[in-house]
């Protein structure tokens, strides 16, 4: 059985933010202020989540089109945050390549899913971090006595699963 279905479409909106000049040089540019602004993006995004800490590196070369990566502590993992720069101005603009998926919601579209009555189990953490093409394993005990495998594929960033198998 296939079927799209949106799961918790949460996703950290894209946004830009300035980031100073560095004090060592104009060529680099402190993170410091993508932190604090991935921190409460994520914060608004995720208001259930206890976000954690926030990691980028301490200062990244100044060019346009330069990237770097962050990382947000989230109960269950690590929230993925890309960050793209404006060379010119030191706007960098933030997206995160991450579906966050409510074990809950994941549990619920399983269950909805199978032929049968199903008691739904995805794991231990609350949310479930995946980039498209990721999969979760959720594990089905139906009401015949039978369990079963039930392996979703992540489709979006926006939380798009499909039922990719049964065993």
């Amino acid at each position: 059985m296939r079927r799209i279905a949106p799961i918790l479409a949460i996703v950290l909106a894209a946004a830009s933010v300035a980031l100073a000049s560095s004090a060592a040089s104009a060529a680099t540019l402190s993170t410091a202020r993508a932190r604090g602004e991935i921190g409460r993006l994520a914060a608004a995004a995720y208001p259930d989540l206890e976000i954690g800490n926030i990691a980028c590196p301490p200062t990244v070369r100044r060019a346009d089109g330069a990237t770097f990566t962050c990382t947000a502590q989230i109960p269950g993992g690590f929230l993925v945050v890309d960050a793209e720069q404006d060379g010119t101005t030191g706007a960098v603009t933030l997206t995160t390549p991450n579906a966050v998926l409510a074990k809950s919601a994941l549990e619920q579209f399983v269950a909805s899913n199978a032929t049968i009555g199903a008691t739904v189990d995805c794991g231990p953490a609350p949310v479930i971090v995946r980039r498209p093409g990721q999969t979760v394993t959720c594990r089905a005990a139906l009401e015949d006595g039978t369990t079963r495998t039930v392996t979703l594929s992540v489709r979006d960033p926006a939380g798009t699963v499909v039922v990719a198998a049964v065993g």
